[in-house]
C-alpha cells in the first residue's frame, strides 16, 4: 500500500491508468480535525463493504475477493494514515494493488467499481488552485497566514516592528520605531466618527504595504491568491489599498474570532468557489471571443488533443463517459450505451475516457480544469467537456 500526502503526479496517474480489473475507487470526504476521525473510518468502510459486494455479485472468484478484503484491512488499519487526515481520501484498489491519496480539497463521496479506476475526481486535486495567502485583520490585530495544497494554514512571522493593531498605527510614524507621536493641533477639529476613520485608514494602508512587500518574496510572480477576513469599513480600505497584480478574495465576518482550523476551512472554501468562479469567466470568454477555437465533441477533441492542438480541456469529473481512447492517434471508441455501459460492442472492458483524455491534453502541453455541470452556465457550457483549441480551425 502507498499512502500519497503530496498531490497526484503525471507518474501517479499513469500508474492507476489502464485495466485493474476488478478495480475500486472510493472518495471519502474527511476532516484534519481529530474528533471527525471515526466518522470518516466508519465512512469509509462501509464504502469498502458495499464496494466488495459489488465485485462479488459481478462474479469475481473467492481469492480475487480475498485479496481485496487485505488490501481494505490494511488501509483501516493504518493508525498513521487516520491519524493525518486532510479534507478528502482518494483510494483505488485491486487484488494486490493499493493506492490512497490524502487530498487537501473538499470531494464528493463516491464509490465506483469496473475495470479501471475512476479517475475524475483525483485530477480535481492538481488542476484547480489549492494554495493561498490569508489576512485576517481587525482594529485589536492582524496576522498573516499560508495554505499549502499539503498542510493546514499556518501563521507566517512577520516583522516584529510593524504596527499590531489600528492605535498602534496611528500613533507611530514610518521609521520611528518605539516612539510615540503625540497628539497635533490639526484633528481638534474632526469628529470622533471621522478621526477613527482616518486611524483604520492609516493602519489599513500599512498592514497592507506589510503584506504585499511580505508575499513578493515567497509569490514574486503574484500568482497566489490574497484571501482577506475582515469587518466593514476596514475589510474595505484594506481592499482598496492592497489592490495589484495579486488575486484579492474579500470575507465580510469577525476575524478575530477565528482560530487556526476555522481559517483554514474558511479559506479552501473560498479556494473552492474562486476555483468556479474563474471557470465560469473562462469558459464565457472562449465561447465569446475564439470563434473557431471551440469544440464540444468529444471524439473531435480527443483527436485533437493526440495531435497536441488543445491548449485548455474542461471536464465534468463527476461524469463518467466509459470507452477506450488510443492514445496515439486520439481515436475513441466508446462503450455499449452511449459510453454509459462497461464493454465495448466486442466485449472489450472499458474504462472513463474523460480523465484518460485529460491525461493526454496535459502530456501534450495542454492544461486541465475539472468542473461541475451544476456550478456552471447552461447557455454556455456543454457537458461532458469542451476545449480551447491552440489555432481556429479552418
Amino acid at each position: 500500500m502507498s499512502v500519497h500526502y503530496e498531490l497526484p503526479t503525471t507518474a501517479d496517474f499513469a500508474t492507476l491508468a489502464g485495466p485493474h480489473a476488478p478495480a475500486i475507487s472510493i472518495y471519502a470526504s474527511t476532516s484534519p480535525v481529530v474528533t471527525e476521525r471515526e466518522r470518516a473510518e466508519v465512512a469509509v468502510k462501509s464504502a469498502f463493504d458495499e464496494a466488495i459486494e459489488r465485485v462479488r455479485s459481478s462474479g469475481a472468484t473467492a481469492a480475487e475477493i480475498d485479496r481485496l478484503r487485505e488490501e481494505r484491512d490494511a488501509i483501516l488499519g493504518d493508525a498513521e494514515l487516520w491519524a493525518g487526515l486532510a479534507r478528502s481520501l482518494a483510494i483505488f484498489v485491486s487484488p494486490g494493488f493499493s493506492e490512497v491519496f490524502v487530498l487537501p480539497n473538499q470531494l464528493d463521496d463516491a464509490v465506483h467499481v469496473g475495470s479501471h479506476f475512476t479517475l475524475g475526481q483525483l485530477l480535481r486535486a492538481p488542476s484547480q488552485d489549492q494554495e493561498a495567502f490569508a489576512v485576517a485583520i481587525s482594529s485589536n490585530e492582524w496576522s498573516l497566514w499560508h495554505a499549502t495544497p499539503t498542510d493546514r494554514a499556518v501563521q507566517m512571522p512577520v516583522d516584529p516592528n510593524l504596527p499590531k493593531s489600528a492605535d498602534e498605527a496611528s500613533n507611530r510614524e514610518p521609521g520611528e520605531l518605539g516612539q510615540r507621536r503625540g497628539s497635533g493641533h490639526g484633528d481638534r477639529g474632526m469628529s470622533e466618527e471621522d478621526r477613527r476613520s482616518t486611524t483604520l485608514d492609516i493602519y489599513a494602508k500599512r498592514v497592507a504595504d506589510a503584506v504585499r512587500q511580505e508575499l513578493l518574496t515567497h509569490d514574486p510572480d503574484e500568482r497566489v491568491p490574497l484571501i482577506v477576513f475582515a469587518a466593514e469599513p476596514m475589510l474595505s480600505q484594506f481592499i482598496d489599498r492592497a489592490r495589484n497584480g495579486r488575486r484579492l478574495v474579500p470575507v465580510q465576518g469577525a476575524p478575530d474570532r477565528l482560530g487556526a482550523a476555522e481559517l483554514d476551512e474558511a479559506v479552501r472554501r473560498e479556494l473552492a468557489s474562486l476555483n468556479i468562479s474563474e471557470a465560469k469567466q473562462a469558459i464565457h470568454g472562449l465561447v465569446e471571443g475564439s470563434a473557431g477555437r471551440v469544440e464540444r465533441d468529444l471524439a473531435a477533441i480527443a483527436r485533437l488533443a493526440a495531435e497536441g492542438a488543445v491548449e485548455t480541456l474542461w471536464f465534468d469529473f463527476t461524469r463518467s463517459v466509459n470507452g477506450t481512447l488510443d492514445q496515439e492517434t486520439g481515436a475513441v471508441q466508446f462503450a455499449m450505451g452511449n459510453g454509459e455501459g462497461e464493454e465495448l460492442q466486442d466485449g472489450t472492458q472499458a474504462g472513463d475516457v474523460l480523465p484518460q483524455l485529460a491525461l493526454l491534453v496535459i502530456s501534450k502541453g495542454g492544461k486541465v480544469v475539472t468542473v461541475r455541470s451544476d456550478d456552471l452556465d447552461g447557455d454556455v457550457w456543454s457537458a461532458p467537456a469542451m476545449a480551447e483549441l491552440r489555432y481556429a480551425l479552418a
